[in-house]
């Protein structure tokens, strides 16, 4: 008769034994879970900063669109409410410029008063995309531009910057001037 030695039977039992295979599964998919997880949270975060980028630039626009005549304060003013439009985000980094931008009977568009925040004034021509406007009209154009940061920066390292253009036709006259641009 043979004797089995005492540690062969351990190991035979532990071979069988199904206890901690959930604990084990768990600890190897738990953190590829985690950073899932974050990876989303900071997607959502970054996509929502730039909505409310894109929707302050077009704000700015609308609003200037719905004069007769503006002035820099009234620009300034809009440009301030487009921060507001931002939050919950922080707005240090938010620039907005608007210029109006008139077509001559040549087809050349040209700048006719521009204003920025944190941008430089536009002037000379500008190149329009085609069908906009006639020879003739005028356009309000708003651009927009947001340096992201995330707050966890694991996913999403560094910071992402994101600009939008808004072309809007002046509401109630022709040509919108600015006495003071």
């Amino acid at each position: 008769m043979t004797r089995k030695s005492p540690s062969l039977g351990f190991l035979r039992r532990f071979g069988r034994d199904n206890s901690g295979v959930s604990a084990v599964e768990f600890a190897i998919i738990a953190p590829v879970l985690i950073l899932i997880y974050f990876g989303l949270a900071e997607f959502c975060q970054a996509y929502m900063a730039q909505r409310r980028m894109s929707h302050s630039t077009s704000q700015v626009a609308d609003i200037v669109a719905q004069y007769q005549e503006v002035d820099a304060d009234l620009v300034d003013d809009t440009f301030a409410l487009g921060g507001l439009v931002l939050a919950p985000f922080p707005d240090a980094s938010l620039k907005l410029r608007v210029t109006a931008i008139t077509r001559d009977n040549n087809g050349v568009s040209r700048v006719v008063w521009s204003r920025g925040k944190g941008m430089t004034k536009r002037s000379g021509t500008v190149s329009v995309p085609s069908g906009l406007i006639e020879n003739g009209e005028s356009i309000i154009m708003s651009e927009g531009s947001y340096d992201y940061t995330s707050p966890l920066g694991q996913v999403l390292p560094g910071t992402r910057t994101f600009n939008h253009t808004f072309w809007l036709r002046p509401r109630l006259v022709n040509a919108i001037p600015c006495s003071d641009c």
